[in-house]
């Protein structure tokens, strides 16, 4: 009977104890429940970077990083290239891998660098597979933890446009760089300027007229026109629309418009011109009388079109520099012609007046005028 009893007390000092731990199961794991619902996934980082940088191909652009991402140590930054369409650029390279090489993080400046000349300009289209390259570029900033947990990501555009290229020689005053160049029995050329376009790696390409290539090409940087460019028979204006253009694995990098105007040789004299039989009268040697006045004709500008100004350089006197302080000698700068004013203190001797004329062109040429003086 004491044996039963005892047995029932056990059996119910056991349950007591078997609820006790279940409930004090409960409650810890209750609270580890709760701790770990606490600390959470890592909190978002605000990442700020510039909607869009622009560059010229050549140029290096940096982007700070911002000091939400600086100030942390145990954050690591890197950088992806999927929204930027994989272009196929040449010999299987692809838009991604150049990228990839020109948009790096320098973590010591603390700075997104860009060296576009890895890259090619924004909607370049290619001579060889006819690929266009992206409108713009884009990129992605990842953020992670050591666990390489992505705590923050943003995107950033940036643009590249075509370099500046240079001509020497050439009249840039209007919106197309233009020259005038004389008909000779020469080659004509032009050199071409890169600038800071950095050429490694690149070619040349000359975009021109059908039918023109037997006459202008580009020869070391150099724009080259034939002696027999233009009108076959050198008495007409020709002109010349070229776009030199330099490419990078077929993509053009840097280019211009450049305008060429051939014209006829300009005959510039005193006398007259026949051009029906090309022939020549000169009329610059002339006896006057000692200190009268004298207006002389208007000097030859053949073709007349190109006329535009003329200035007084010089005026000898058998040789001699004679002061013309006074202005006895000097030229209407329309028409060109000389008048002499009436002076007693003119010597007898040869007068000879060296005169400027500068075309609508913008060639300059001179010629002169001997005056013969000798009393009456």
């Amino acid at each position: 009977m004491i044996t039963f009893a005892k047995k029932i007390i056990q059996m119910n000092m056991f349950k007591r104890f078997f609820t006790a731990l279940t409930v004090v199961s409960t409650l810890l794991s209750t609270t580890l429940s709760c701790q770990k619902d606490t600390s959470g996934p890592e909190p978002t980082i605000e990442i700020d970077l510039p909607e869009n940088t622009g560059m010229s191909y050549g140029q290096t652009a940096n982007i700070p990083i911002p000091s939400s991402l600086s100030t942390r140590k145990d954050i690591t930054l890197s950088l992806g290239f999927e929204q930027t369409d994989n272009v196929e650029i040449s010999g299987g390279v692809k838009l991604r891998d150049q990228l990839s090489k020109a948009v790096t993080v320098d973590e010591k400046e603390q700075t997104i660098v860009i060296n576009s000349s890895t890259l090619y300009p924004n909607g370049a289209r290619s001579t060889t597979n006819d690929n266009k390259i992206p409108d713009s570029y884009t990129v992605t900033l990842f953020a992670k933890t050591g666990t390489g947990e992505t705590v923050g990501k943003n995107d950033f555009n940036f643009t590249v446009s075509e370099g500046t290229i240079g001509i020497s020689g050439a009249d840039v005053s209007n919106e197309i760089p233009f020259a005038y160049a004389l008909y000779s029995d020469n080659i004509t050329t032009y050199k071409l300027e890169t600038l800071d376009v950095p050429t490694q790696g690149t070619t040349w390409h000359l975009s021109h007229s059908p039918g023109e290539s037997n006459s202008v090409a580009i020869e070391n940087s150099t724009i080259q026109f034939s002696a027999d460019a233009g009108d076959p028979h050198k008495n007409s204006e020709y002109t010349y629309d070229l776009r030199p253009v330099l490419l990078k694995d077929g993509f053009p990098v840097a280019s211009t418009s450049f305008r060429v105007v051939f014209i006829p040789q300009v005959k510039f004299f005193f006398g007259m011109y026949y051009p029906d039989m090309d022939l020549t009268i000169n009329l610059n040697l002339l006896h006057i009388a000692l200190g009268n006045g004298y207006l002389s004709a208007e000097p030859m500008i053949y073709p007349e079109n190109y006329k535009s100004s003329f200035s007084l350089q010089s005026v000898s006197l058998d040789d001699a520099t004679f002061d013309n302080s006074a202005a006895i000698f000097s030229v209407n700068p329309q028409t060109g012609a000389i008048t002499v004013k009436k002076d007693d203190t003119l010597k007898a001797g040869s007068y000879k007046i060296i005169l400027k004329a500068v075309t609508t062109t913008g060639h300059e040429f001179q010629t002169d005028l001997t005056l013969v003086m000798s009393p009456l």
